[in-house]
């Protein structure tokens, strides 16, 4: 990952952070690992 650039954690809508919790749950079922899936974007100063 880039050190120099910066994040910050994305601002989503109640319907996002499901859709997110459910690909966590694929992911994770299909990989028999408990994985977590965390949103970020990028600070658009810096893009």
């Amino acid at each position: 990952m880039d050190q120099n650039k910066e994040y910050a954690a994305a601002d989503l809508s109640e319907d996002l952070v499901n859709e997110l919790q459910s690909f966590e749950e694929k992911l994770s079922g299909q990989s028999n690992k408990a994985l977590i899936v965390i949103a970020y974007e990028k600070d658009s100063e810096r893009q």
